[in-house]
């Protein structure tokens, strides 16, 4: 069994960026349960590490995959999470499962995570 994520920083100073990372190379933290999780935030211990934007909290968001699905959680940050959806940015309030291709929002920096990303 396979875990990768494949994250593409959609707007900022990091725009365009892909971001790859493999259970097996170590990236994120693999619970026993099968849950691969990701800490997103601005100080240097995260998994993600987005230290050009102001609006991310130190320690921000998570994303994880669990239940054959991306999640994204808010970590109760300054400035909140949210996600594309047809008619407006939803702000995050609990774990929210998030498609490959669907946009979600961390302070300013719009991420996305790339369907190649997803377990198989």
């Amino acid at each position: 069994m396979s875990h990768e994520l494949s994250v593409t920083v959609m707007s900022g100073v990091d725009d365009g960026s892909l971001l790859k990372c493999s259970a097996e190379n170590g990236d994120g933290h693999l619970h026993e349960d099968g849950t691969w999780v990701f800490n997103i935030g601005r100080h240097d211990s995260n998994d993600i590490c987005l230290n050009n934007d102001t609006f991310i909290s130190r320690m921000h968001a998570r994303i994880f995959w669990n239940e054959n699905h991306w999640w994204v959680e808010d970590c109760e940050s300054t400035n909140g999470t949210f996600i594309e959806t047809p008619d407006e940015d939803k702000p995050v309030k609990e774990a929210i499962s998030v498609a490959p291709g669907q946009l979600f929002r961390i302070g300013r920096t719009w991420l996305r995570i790339e369907p190649d990303g997803s377990e198989e």
